[in-house]
């Protein structure tokens, strides 16, 4: 299992790219939350916060109830390394997956644009470029992901994290609690509503 990394030039190229050229919509949370009906989990590139974040797998699909759940392996020659659940289905990739910048290529982003995602979550805690990007790339409308420095506007929902806890279950904990706040709320006015 080997983690997938953007080259660096291109990844410092592309986000500074992206910082001048992106535009960033505005848009009802409430809304995108009622409209989306797949959601797309990227896990960490890092094989310790990978395990951590695995271990709270459950917790996260459930959040997410009664979208369907996808969970996304930033690695190649991973399959087999995490199998579907009830809660859950595994999307790898391969190497024919990437551009020769170590990027998303065409048939990754369309494979997963086939999925009409309306919400993403990247629980990398690190610089995983990659897994931004990807979601940018595949045009999911409700982008989450954790605030650091380059974060904007590859997300434009930011959970803050404690910085001294990176390598701590605790921030995975955290995250989880943090949007049970945001989209528990959001799917009782919604029952309410209906």
């Amino acid at each position: 299992m080997k983690p997938i990394k953007a080259i660096p030039p291109a990844r410092l190229l592309l986000s500074w790219f992206n910082r001048i050229s992106f535009k960033p919509d505005s848009f009802s949370f409430i809304q995108k939350v009622e409209e989306s009906r797949n959601v797309l989990i990227c896990m960490p590139a890092e094989v310790d916060r990978f395990a951590m974040a695995r271990d709270l797998l459950s917790d996260f699909a459930e959040i997410f109830r009664p979208r369907e759940v996808y969970i996304f392996l930033p690695f190649l020659e991973a399959q087999g390394y995490l199998s579907d659940s009830p809660g859950y289905q595994v999307i790898a990739s391969n190497k024919e997956d990437l551009n020769v910048l170590s990027l998303p290529g065409k048939r990754l982003i369309h494979k997963l644009m086939q999925f009409d995602f309306g919400i993403s979550l990247d629980l990398d805690l690190g610089d995983s470029f990659f897994n931004r990007y990807l979601c940018l790339k595949c045009k999911i409308p409700l982008r989450i992901g954790p605030k650091t420095r380059s974060s904007f506007p590859l997300y434009n929902v930011q959970l803050g994290v404690i910085k001294g806890r990176l390598g701590s279950r605790e921030v995975y904990e955290g995250m989880a609690n943090m949007l049970r706040t945001l989209f528990l709320p959001t799917e009782r006015q919604k029952s309410n509503r209906g």
